[in-house]
């Protein structure tokens, strides 16, 4: 596929095309309810480098001349890498060893584009792929992962999920499972009910989707950010503290003026924007982590956060960073096996966009969540069967 391939040329053939691995989808046994995961979406392709900073790689000095940040601006966690200091809330949560961090996972290849690398995301699928159903609708479907009772939901998201007009709900696409997609989770903590928010719903959740209520929260002593990030961790909590919380939550982070150069698409003022945008990813965690821990969920609780690329290692002409390729990803919660997983990211001087390749495939950390989280299988999901990573206690 090339760059640029139309919008209409793609819809086209995903529509004509069969699912590849369809036929090897099987039913498993049902898989037991009340293990939550929670997928954060960060928007656009966040900057690894400035999120896990190779602070004494001389070549990253070199090639970031403004945006390098200094050894004593770094949280260090190793003598060669840190975090940025934006992330500060998070790291109660390293030293618990609830928080880990996993190193240059991303997709095989890449277009560079944020449609078709953000439907490779969604879909689980190679560059000459295309699937019409997202990867957690087939898991989920396959493996009998969904919420109990008619009037039930199997998929709760909050913020923008996905621009496509006739199915546009992510990694959930294919209209199999049941999904409710509210735009602003502030709207849901004032109502505590579906109808009168703005939401979208797929087909099978349409009949019951508005009916969807949750009664008075119990009162948290937990303190959340004030932002929609924060809010939908919030509302999370709630739901799962009155057994109302679906098998998955997706929460997309974005900038407050809806606009992702504005958080994580970091193509100029990378300086004033992004330390603003880990920040908030920190303080929701850390909150929600706390929120979790007093309900005594955490353990039944599992945090990922995914993006469709990451960004390239060389500050372009505007103080920003253009898109790359390999990335980093969190993974949050009481079973987890926290720290560093992976190999670091090398530093490489190539053109303002691009990067070195992953050397973990994202598959290989959805397989982890199908298998390891849910306890399911991952045949058929994809297009060949990806090791699951160490990630998890039992």
């Amino acid at each position: 596929m090339t760059k640029n391939f139309s919008r209409r040329q793609f819809l086209s053939l995903a529509c004509a095309a069969p699912l590849a691995g369809q036929s090897l989808l099987h039913a498993a046994e049902p898989v037991p309810r009340q293990r939550l995961l929670v997928l954060v979406y960060l928007k656009a392709g966040n900057d690894a480098y400035n999120t896990f900073v190779p602070y004494t790689n001389a070549r990253y000095a070199k090639v970031r001349p403004t945006l390098a940040l200094k050894r004593d601006q770094v949280i260090k966690i190793t003598d060669h890498h840190g975090f940025h200091p934006a992330l500060q809330s998070l790291i109660p949560l390293w030293d618990a060893r609830d928080l880990a961090l996993i190193q240059g996972i991303g997709q095989q290849d890449v277009t560079n584009q944020h449609y078709r690398d953000l439907e490779m995301q969604f879909t689980g699928a190679s560059l000459e792929q295309y699937y019409t159903e997202g990867w957690a609708t087939r898991a989920m479907a396959a493996n009998r992962i969904g919420a109990n009772g008619p009037a039930s939901i199997d998929v709760l998201a909050f913020g923008d999920l996905d621009i496509r007009e006739s199915d546009p709900m992510g990694p959930f696409r294919g209209n199999k499972i049941r999904v409710v997609n509210m735009q602003h989770p502030s709207e849901w903590l004032t109502l505590r009910k579906v109808a009168g928010t703005k939401y979208l719903a797929s087909a099978p959740a349409r009949p019951t989707a508005a009916a969807f209520s949750m009664p008075t929260p119990a009162a948290l002593k937990t303190t959340f950010p004030e932002d929609e990030f924060g809010q939908a961790l919030m509302a999370t909590v709630q739901l799962a503290a009155a057994g109302l919380a679906p098998p998955v939550v997706h929460i997309t982070l974005n900038a407050a003026s809806g606009d992702h150069h504005h958080a994580f698409d970091t193509h100029w003022e990378q300086l004033k924007y992004h330390g603003p945008a880990l920040e908030r990813l920190a303080k929701g965690i850390a909150a929600f982590r706390d929120g979790m821990r007093e309900i005594g969920q955490w353990d039944n609780t599992l945090l990922a956060t995914y993006d469709e690329f990451g960004r390239s290692p060389k500050e372009n002409e505007t103080g920003g960073t253009h898109h790359g390729w390999s990335s980093v990803q969190f993974l949050a919660g009481g079973r987890v096996k926290g720290g560093l997983h992976g190999e670091p990211m090398p530093v490489v001087d190539v053109f303002a966009i691009d990067g070195p390749a992953p050397t973990i495939d994202y598959r290989s950390l959805y397989t982890t969540v199908i298998e390891n989280w849910w306890g399911g299988s991952a045949r058929g999901v994809f297009e060949r069967s990806f090791k699951s990573l160490d990630l998890l206690r039992a």
